[in-house]
This record gives C-alpha cells, structure tokens and sequence, in this order.
C-alpha cells in the first residue's frame, strides 16, 4: 500500500511540473493553456473478478453503484490532461454470492489517477477519448450468517481490504448546454493488477454528470 501511495505522489508531482511548464509556455506565446474543466459524475457498471483465497471461493461478477469526480487542464488544441477519483459500491444482492451471504455484505471499491485525453470541441459536442493510470483500494464485508438490523454481535463475517494498480481506457462525449456547463457521458473498462488479489476489479462503467468549464 505504501508503494502504491508513494507512485500515485510521484504521477501526481510529474503532472504538476507538466502543467506548470506548459502554462508558462501558453503565457509567453498564447497557445499552449485553452482553459481548465471539473466536475461531478455519478456511474454504474458490471465487475468481474475471482474470489480466489476467501473460504467461499467463486467467480465474482454483479451491478456496481458509484460516484466521483474529475478535473482536467486544457492544453494547445486537443489534449487535456488532470486526474480524477471515485468510488463504487457493489451490493451482495446483485451478484451471484446472494443465496450465500446475508444483507449488508457488499464489496466497495475506492480509485483514483492521473488521465490524459484528446478531446473535439465542434459546436455543441466534445467527443473524447483517453485513458486513466493510477491505483485504489477494494473492502469486501461477507456476512455468512446474522441480521444486519439487530445488534448482536455477528461472528461469522468476514473481512478484506487490498490495495492494486489499474489502467483504466475509455471515451465519451460532453453535450454543451451553455458555453460553461456541458452534460458528459462516459465510458470505460477499469483493468487491475495485484500479485496477490482477492478479487481484482475488471469490467465496464457508464457514467453520466455535469462538467464545468472555463
């Protein structure tokens, strides 16, 4: 965990340093900086991934529920590049673990990175395209047996955070309502690795929020 958290803080000065030399470069000849763009998304999805050291030992695969956000530097004519972060939650009733595990039981996932992106700006559409590189964390809470409306002490529950690395492509296009506020639709395919994962978070994610842009 401390090497990934040690990389992410080294993508992230590498990025600043990037910004800073470009904004420079923009100031003294006006074409490099085009402005910056941030805002909100919220995201559902589909997660693949094998449960492969916990007792109950079976393909992991149900709906993902999220939200997050990302900010991004616009640059000469195409490129924008900033980072972003977000966090899903998959409920034990929309996987195939539901005629083993109580309610409350869930896997969450928490993610972030450094993204890059070529983006179109025509008339009322951006379409873009680009991909997201930086690391996260998974918590999965199996309740065996028990009631998550007491409060009793559950005793067969079990408990796992891990932490991976991921790349994550994917593209989409803005809608410009006004010049500023533009409704964004996402897609992407997050891809992760750890060399002794639980469950690795691989599968499809729509997202759908607003950006604001400057």
């Amino acid at each position: 965990m401390q090497k990934l958290f040690t990389m992410q803080k080294v993508s992230l000065l590498f990025l600043l340093l990037f910004v800073c030399f470009s904004l420079q470069a923009g100031n003294s000849e006006g074409k490099v900086y085009q402005g910056f763009s941030g805002g909100m998304m919220v995201h559902t999805g589909y997660l693949f991934g094998k449960d492969r050291l916990s007792p109950l030992d079976k393909e992991l695969q149900g709906a993902t529920f999220g939200i997050g956000g990302a900010v991004r530097v616009h640059l000469w004519e195409h490129l924008r590049i900033g980072s972003e972060g977000f966090t899903s939650t998959m409920n034990a009733s929309t996987t195939n673990y539901r005629s083993t595990l109580q309610s409350g039981s869930y896997i969450r996932t928490g993610w972030g990175g450094v993204l890059a992106d070529a983006c179109w700006r025509l008339e009322k559409v951006w379409p873009y395209v680009g991909g997201t590189i930086g690391g996260g964390a998974m918590r999965s809470l199996y309740i065996l047996e028990g009631d998550v409306n007491d409060w009793e002490e559950e005793r067969h529950t079990l408990f796992h955070k891990q932490s991976f690395f991921y790349i994550s492509p994917y593209a989409g296009i803005d809608w410009c309502i006004t010049q500023k506020v533009h409704l964004t639709f996402r897609l992407d395919w997050m891809v992760a690795w750890h060399k002794q994962a639980v469950v690795q978070p691989t599968g499809p994610r729509c997202y759908i929020g607003f950006m604001f842009s400057h």
